[in-house]
């Protein structure tokens, strides 16, 4: 998985945009969570998707990153209820900029990080 952070870094961090796209689809009401500045707002999620996956391996580092990220969701209205949305946002937006690189299995590696990241997320922040 964290191999196929060096594509994303070059594919689908310039495009994050797409991710808003794609969430806004499945989740419309969604957007009333974020400001304008789209661009500017995808480029911090995917820089931090990233940080997120470079850090699965190092339980301390995650729980602070963590317990940063879960306060300021919170502290915007993010419910529990929000994160599959989320998660298939990304999936999508990882599957359009990834093409054929995204296989199954790297699919797979995707989607088991982000619900144990979500389960982390939820746990920590207290999500309703």
């Amino acid at each position: 998985m964290t191999d196929s952070l060096v594509l994303i870094r070059a594919r689908v961090l310039p495009a994050s945009s797409q991710f808003y796209d794609n969430l806004f689809v499945l989740a419309p009401d969604l957007r009333r969570l974020f400001r304008s500045d789209l661009a500017g707002q995808g480029m911090r999620f995917m820089t931090t998707l990233a940080v997120i996956a470079e850090l699965l391996n190092d339980d301390a580092e995650l729980a602070r990153a963590l317990d940063g990220l879960a306060q300021a969701h919170r502290g915007i209205g993010v419910r529990a209820e929000h994160f599959p949305a989320v998660g298939a946002a990304l999936l999508v937006t990882l599957g359009e900029t990834l093409g054929d690189h995204f296989t199954c299995e790297l699919q797979e590696a995707w989607r088991s990080a982000y619900d144990d990241f979500a389960a982390r997320m939820i746990e920590r922040g207290g999500f309703d």
